[in-house]
């Protein structure tokens, strides 16, 4: 199976501080995500790596956001060794430039994985302008949740109604779209903001995560 030939190969996509070295996510969340996909799904991606080659391997349609050419161009040449056919569009451009034009991006998406630039407000940005796009039972995924600048977006989708926490593997969080974004002009209505009280002194605000995440989810954390 070509899913277990990746994972035997561990292909070190990644140049960082003059070597060659895998930044993939663990085999078990590479399994689970290829688990969640089917031929001719629409699927997009910031960033590069194992995960591009499953979305590949899948038979999605499949677009990859990420500034770096050659990695580019090291996943193409694995992706041919394993005879796969050209299902990747490559967009060579950081995801905070591309995403906001919308060119090359489809108006519906089944499945957004997010593992860009990991700099705040990267990751904010890379949901921002895909989750509408993303069709209502779609999946985004959250690579490097546990990092400060991306945890952000994973503390958000954690309590609002319209994300579902399916589960956490290792490292990545995977949310289901059950209902369209609210309006980000009206503050209020997001439960992230439940507990906040204009003019209020901060010993009277109750802490948020305590307040609104699930037990389910504690216990997820909690390992």
């Amino acid at each position: 199976m070509l899913l277990e030939r990746l994972l035997k190969d561990n292909p070190q996509f990644h140049y960082y501080k003059g070597a060659f070295t895998s930044w993939a996510i663990h085999p078990d969340t590479l399994r689970f995500l290829y688990s969640m996909l089917t031929p001719g799904m629409s699927t997009l991606e910031t960033g590069c790596g194992q995960t591009t080659v499953v979305f590949s391997i899948a038979g999605t349609k499949h677009i990859c956001i990420m500034p770096d050419q050659e990695e580019a161009e090291r996943v193409q040449k694995y992706c041919a060794e394993l005879s796969l056919p050209k299902n990747i569009t490559f967009i060579i451009k950081s995801s905070d430039i591309v995403l906001p034009q919308g060119e090359q991006i489809p108006s519906e998406l089944d499945h957004v994985f997010i593992d860009g630039a990991h700099g705040f407000p990267a990751p904010i940005i890379d949901w921002h302008y895909t989750a509408r796009r993303l069709k209502l039972g779609g999946i985004v995924s959250v690579d490097d949740f546990k990092m400060p600048s991306v945890k952000v977006l994973y503390d958000f989708l954690c309590v609002e109604e319209e994300w579902e926490l399916i589960t956490v593997m290792h490292n990545t969080a995977f949310f289901r779209k059950l209902g369209e974004p609210k309006d980000i002009n009206d503050w209020s209505g997001q439960k992230i903001n439940s507990t906040f009280q204009p003019g209020a002194k901060d010993s009277k605000r109750k802490p948020l995560m305590k307040k609104l995440l699930p037990s389910r989810l504690v216990k997820i954390l909690k390992g």
